[in-house]
């Protein structure tokens, strides 16, 4: 198992969010009428949910995206953080705007962070990022680009859950799950396919 701390290696970032961008459900499979072209966006200083060291559980049921796709749904307690973030305002369940017009709903998006709220042995706590592969056996949640409920505050934190699709892939993942450890992968983490080695972007100087 792999773990990376995502402060030293920003190549391997990078390649979180291209993956993210290339696998997100959402991204195809268009209904007649319906468009699945992307629609990139920076939204500045709006309140997002950032799922991307979030574990999941899976609900039992489905959830569809704006084309219709069905996937089996998985609900993730995301932390409520405000900044510049990245979205398809196409993809997933968004609406077409980097806010909700629902004060009750947020969307949960992607932004590079040094730190953020994390639920790290039962407590949300301000902690670094730590990048883990995942073995490909193992599924994934998707919940870029999906809306969430306000969830109340819980250790100071303002918490959501978001509704996600869990994804399979023949390849291995990435997640953000590293400060729980090897068996967040284990646990529906939040995460996008890997097609590479992290550690072969990187050269060993020491640093």
């Amino acid at each position: 198992m792999k773990r990376i701390d995502a402060r030293i290696f920003p190549f391997t970032m990078m390649a979180i969010v291209c993956a993210m961008m290339f696998f997100a459900a959402g991204s195809a499979d268009a209904k007649p009428g319906q468009s699945s072209k992307r629609q990139l966006t920076i939204c500045q200083g709006t309140e997002f949910a950032l799922c991307a060291a979030s574990t999941c559980v899976a609900t039992g049921g489905f959830v569809r995206n704006n084309q219709g796709k069905r996937y089996p749904a998985v609900t993730c307690e995301c932390p409520i953080v405000t900044g510049d973030n990245v979205a398809d305002l196409n993809g997933g369940n968004m609406q077409g705007s980097c806010t909700s017009s629902n004060p009750d709903f947020v969307y949960s998006t992607f932004e590079f962070s040094d730190s953020f709220p994390q639920l790290i042995d039962g407590t949300w706590q301000d902690a670094a990022p730590i990048v883990q592969v995942c073995p490909a056996h193992e599924s994934f949640s998707q919940c870029w680009n999906w809306q969430c409920t306000r969830a109340g505050t819980v250790n100071g934190f303002e918490i959501a859950d978001c509704t996600c699709p869990m994804e399979k892939t023949s390849d291995a993942f990435v997640s953000q799950s590293g400060q729980v450890g090897p068996s967040a992968c284990a646990e529906l983490p939040v995460g996008a396919p890997l097609f590479f080695d992290p550690s072969s972007t990187h050269s060993d100087s020491g640093h």
